[in-house]
């Protein structure tokens, strides 16, 4: 990577908005004093230090004035009187217009002092006389001239910072996130990378922008990437036929029976159709007006278990839980509570996840769903003691359960037995010896390892074994994988890593993950706007609204990327700042 790489590398999270750097108590005090003194307008640009400095008391009596005033002490300046007027004369009565209304703005009496520097500003065209006649329009909360005025200022002086931050200030105040992070970015710059403070107000803007991006589209319930869905229904027994159903029933038995059959399948359009027939499945049972009575009771009670567990997939955890009440209402099995769970523990709520994985195993201590899921509870917690236990439990229950095997080899990493790991890898792979979701994990292991070789080659043969199998299975997540270590790992394996992002987007074209990466790859080979839509299509994919904000959030921000490297002056800034480095361009 070039010195000039290396350098914007370091700088990104300035550069494109993306900083997560938390302020300095120091820096924090110091902005929220500029922001206070801003909006109660306690301070003014005036030409020395010395006179910012002076404490005294501020007169109101009418005074003797170099300029004509009219009867209420205002100014009274025209055009005409202007005109009279030698360059001296102008520059004198432009500074004691501006001092007296420095004197105003100290006084609060900022509709007054708006007065002088607008005098002051018809003799001078001055970056101070606007800087000042805009921080009497904060104190008045005139958001609309602060910006204009501000504007005037910055283009008089581009690196004028207390502007720059005021408008930034404004803008945020109406809701015009992208030109305060715009400016907000360029006070970074203009501070070489180095205001920690602006940075955390910074990743703040970015994130109200992306919240009302996200905010403003309608919501839509669709199904995520096949390999999601794969990995969910995966960890389950599967069903084929529960309660008697077959491939000779009809009517709504039938609509379950086939979605069923399509979950087995595994593909990302049987997923699709699967979802479909469920929906018509519980319409043709006509789960409202069924009783716990009724001989169509338990599977009606599937048919709801099964919409319960698309719509928790679609990220509509309120209609599953919904359903999931009417399916226990009707005939519950474990599955019932399991699936409860889940939803339960997506939304944090771990003492209402637990009771509920405690009815599931009272109805059937030796349903092996119960051990997996709670197993994933424990590990996502934090304390694995439990989640292997549950894990060792699940795998003696149902030794199908590939995940289990998986997880146990985890666990076993996690608590620093590398050998032990890899035993409980190759235990995995010799009995299920076409599964690519061992080596994936395997490779994952290995690159938090360091192995980055050894990772490339497991992503290998784990892409190689989805590509022969008739099943979605891992997906495209073998290609996202390897393609993420080598681009870190080398900018000359940049193209490399595109080729296998741009096979996996065509393999998965739900794969949000895919999308992401593959711009971030883009962003290094400074294709912005290719990253931009990327960014905003994999937004669009995102299951959760965190996921969907954390992606337009990379978008805006390599917009700002974008507005910054069009702008003449602050690039030179930050050619500047690479030359000071040593950082050949």
């Amino acid at each position: 990577m070039s010195d000039a790489s290396s350098f914007l590398a370091r700088n990104r999270n300035a550069i494109v908005v993306a900083s997560l750097a938390a302020a300095a108590a120091t820096g924090a005090y110091l902005y929220y004093r500029e922001t206070q003194a801003t909006s109660t307008g306690s301070t003014a640009d005036s030409e020395t230090s010395a006179a910012k400095a002076e404490k005294k008391t501020v007169s109101t009596e009418p005074k003797d004035a170099i300029y004509p005033v009219t009867s209420e002490g205002l100014p009274d300046i025209n055009e005409e009187t202007i005109a009279n007027l030698s360059d001296k004369e102008k520059e004198e009565w432009a500074l004691a217009l501006k001092e007296d209304g420095n004197n105003e703005f100290k006084a609060k009496k900022y509709t007054e002092a708006i007065a002088f520097y607008t005098a002051a500003l018809l003799l001078k065209k001055d970056p101070i006389f606007y800087s000042n006649r805009s921080a009497c329009y904060s104190a008045l909360n005139d958001h609309v001239n602060v910006i204009k005025d501000t504007t005037e200022a910055i283009k008089l002086k581009p690196d004028y910072t207390k502007c720059v931050l005021r408008r930034a200030t404004s803008y945020e105040c109406i809701e015009n996130y992208a030109d305060a992070m715009f400016d907000l970015t360029a006070l970074t710059i203009y501070g070489g990378f180095s205001n920690k403070s602006i940075e955390q107000v910074l990743e703040r803007v970015l994130k109200k922008q992306s919240m009302k991006i996200v905010d403003s589209k309608p919501k839509e319930l669709r199904l995520p990437s096949a390999a999601t869905i794969g990995s969910f229904f995966g960890a389950f027994l599967k069903e084929t036929e529960p309660e008697g159903i077959s491939e000779e029933s009809t009517g709504a038995d039938a609509f379950l029976y086939q979605a069923l059959k399509n979950i087995n399948s595994n593909t990302p359009q049987a997923y699709e159709d699967a979802d479909t027939l469920i929906n018509q499945a519980v319409e043709a049972y006509n789960v409202e007006e069924l009783s716990k009575d009724s001989e169509e009771a338990a599977k009606a009670s599937i048919a709801l278990e099964y919409l319960a567990a698309f719509q928790f997939l679609k990220n509509d955890p309120a209609s599953a839980a919904s359903h999931l009440e009417k399916a226990i209402a009707l005939k519950p099995r474990p599955r019932s509570y399991i699936f409860r769970a889940l939803i339960n523990a997506d939304k944090s709520s771990y003492t209402e996840s637990l009771s509920d994985f405690a009815k599931a195993e009272e109805m059937d201590p030796n349903c092996p769903d119960i051990f997996y899921h709670l197993g994933q509870l424990f590990y996502l917690t934090g304390d694995l003691s439990k989640a292997q236990a549950n894990f060792e439990k699940a795998k003696e229950l149902n030794p199908d359960n590939v995940f289990a095997y998986i997880q146990l080899a985890c666990i076993t990493y996690k608590n620093g037995s590398i050998e032990a790991a890899n035993e409980k890898f190759t235990e995995a792979k010799l009995k299920f010896a076409t599964s690519p979701e061992v080596p994936n994990y395997y490779g994952e292991i290995l690159a938090d390892k360091g192995d980055i070789q050894g990772a490339c080659k497991q992503f290998d043969i784990a892409a190689r074994l989805q590509e022969s199998l008739p099943n979605f299975s891992v997906g495209a997540l073998p290609l996202i994988n390897k393609a993420s270590i080598i681009s870190r790992e080398s900018f000359e394996r940049i193209d490399e890593a595109g080729e296998l992002l741009n096979k996996a987007c065509e393999l998965d074209p739900k794969s949000e993950l895919a999308r992401i990466t593959l711009a971030q790859i883009k962003l290094q080979k400074d294709e912005v706007e290719d990253a931009i839509v990327l960014f905003e299509e994999s937004s669009d994919l995102a299951r959760s609204y965190e996921e969907k904000v954390q992606a337009t959030s990379f978008a805006e921000a390599t917009k700002v990327q974008k507005r910054i490297k069009q702008d003449p002056i602050l690039t030179a800034k930050i050619s500047e700042l690479m030359a000071q480095n040593g950082v050949l361009q």
